[in-house]
């Protein structure tokens, strides 16, 4: 026999000794006995037990009784209170059958057969009583453990239904009311039968106060339904006209609820569809703008490859190539910038910088296309210095890009206008000139990559220039923002000092 079973064994007979111990000290608790030498036999033989079970407990791995994890783990599922419950009503059976085992004087087969029986269904109440008393204990001494299990009783679930069932409150006292009004209906039904007139009393109520609750059961049953299906609907993508609101119960505001995240998702799904289809944009643009210079480089390429080129052709042609190349460049270093803008991977190097000498700047390099162009700028600033903390060349940059977008898109013959205010908390920049191009459509998809106020994109420009400058200022903390009145364009940009 192996160890495993020999100390099984071994567990059984402490266990039936220990029984047999309780069972014969029993009389000092009291109770019925057949003669006092009865009561000193038992007590002695419980004694003689007792001192038994202690000398084997020494050889026996008791703990064996709880070695099962698989018998711990469901037990552990089962809420603490319920086992509380259960390990309670089995001590007190368990006393209870401990107290009447009692010995008869004289003995017989009979009462020996019957003390037998006793013992053994006794030991397994025993057995039961401290495996579950020792579960508890494992519970008991694990402070989380007896959170956990805390919170799985039924006690406390019941105590946080009903008060989850009050955070609104109008639903908790509708809930009580309604189970109130049936339970007194039923009650009052059954005195109605066993009371000869109750009925009088009876069936007045029933029609004012029951009637009427079951029908408002009714109809918020029917009106969460309702619910239930149009937010069925809506979560497949279908659009559905607005919930109903009634009452001013908490169904009311669950549908004000569903209304309002009806509408995110409509707005969400047009946002989708709105960037599908500049996604769909971008990439029609961009090989448009890409492949517009190559193709003229591919041409001239194989124009300087014929012999009979002359020389004055063959100049041309290569001022052509250089020109064409320097647009090629350009665009893809504006759309690797726009790109290394959009993820993130920008590093700025601030400093204190005069806005006010960075527009100016930015301006002076722009000279020579501003005196060559019809347009009259007119720039208002403040006379003394205004400085933030910003990354000077990627600043310079936005206003470059800005001013560039006004000498291609503006009206010939008209007034721009550049103003700077500031506050202690914030600096405003306002660019605004009349469009040369009708506006159509939304205004922040100037923002997006690769549009241009030109839709027939016959203007140069890659069309980042906003995209970038948009990256940069939200880079520093900013905002910038776009309007258009009729033809008049106006961007507006924020900069914390």
């Amino acid at each position: 026999m192996d160890t495993k079973w020999r100390n099984n064994l071994n567990v059984v007979g402490w266990l039936f000794l220990f029984t047999l111990g309780l069972s014969g000290l029993m009389p000092l608790l009291g109770g019925y006995f057949y003669s006092p030498v009865a009561a000193y036999v038992q007590m002695a033989a419980g004694a003689a037990a007792i001192t038994a079970s202690m000398l084997l407990l020494r050889k026996v791995d008791v703990a064996a009784l709880f070695n099962y994890p698989s018998i711990r783990s469901l037990y552990h599922r089962i809420p603490i209170d319920l086992r509380a419950l259960a390990a309670f009503v089995f001590l007190l059976i368990t006393i209870g059958n401990l107290r009447g085992n009692i010995v008869q004087i004289p003995f017989t087969a009979m009462s020996g057969i019957f003390l037998v029986k006793s013992l053994v269904m006794i030991t397994v109440l025993v057995t039961l009583t401290i495996v579950q008393g020792w579960f508890l204990f494992e519970v008991w001494r694990d402070a989380a453990f007896r959170h956990s299990s805390w919170q799985n009783s039924l006690v406390y679930r019941t105590w946080t239904a009903i008060k989850e069932s009050f955070l609104t409150q109008s639903v908790g006292f509708g809930l009580f009311w309604t189970l109130g009004v049936m339970f007194a209906s039923g009650f009052g039904l059954m005195i109605v039968l066993y009371i000869h007139g109750a009925a009088v009393l009876y069936i007045p109520l029933f029609v004012l106060v029951t009637l009427p609750t079951l029908f408002g059961v009714v109809r918020r049953t029917g009106y969460f339904n309702r619910m239930v299906q149009t937010a069925a609907i809506v979560a497949t993508g279908f659009p559905q006209p607005d919930l109903p609101l009634y009452g001013h119960s908490g169904l009311r505001q669950l549908a004000g609820s569903i209304n309002q995240m009806k509408r995110g998702v409509e707005s969400s799904h047009a946002a989708q569809a709105r960037s599908e289809r500049l996604k769909t944009d971008l990439i029609t643009n961009v090989s448009h703008d890409l492949r517009t210079p190559l193709t003229a480089i591919i041409t001239y390429i194989d124009l300087l490859k014929m012999p009979d080129v002359s020389e004055e052709n063959r100049t041309l042609y290569v001022d052509v190539l250089a020109e064409k190349s320097q647009r090629l460049k350009a665009l893809i270093e504006d759309l690797f910038e726009a790109s290394k803008m959009a993820s993130g991977n920008t590093e700025l190097v601030k400093q204190q910088v005069d806005i006010s000498q960075l527009l100016e700047q930015a301006l002076a390099e722009r000279d020579e296309d501003i005196s060559a162009s019809t347009l009259e700028f007119r720039v208002t600033k403040p006379d003394t210095p205004v400085n933030c903390l910003v990354d000077g060349q990627k600043m310079w940059r936005v206003f470059d890009n800005l001013i560039g977008n006004i000498l291609k898109y503006s009206l010939d013959g008209t007034r721009v206008y550049i103003s700077m205010t500031s506050t202690p908390d914030a600096l405003t920049l306002t660019f605004r000139n009349i469009a040369k191009y009708e506006l159509n459509g939304d205004v922040d998809e100037l923002f997006e990559r690769f549009r241009r106020g030109d839709e027939s994109r016959h203007t140069e420009g890659s069309g980042l220039g906003l995209a970038i400058a948009k990256s940069i200022v939200d880079l520093h903390g900013g905002t910038m923002e776009l309007m258009t009145d009729g033809d008049l364009f106006k961007a507006t940009i924020m900069l914390p000092i």
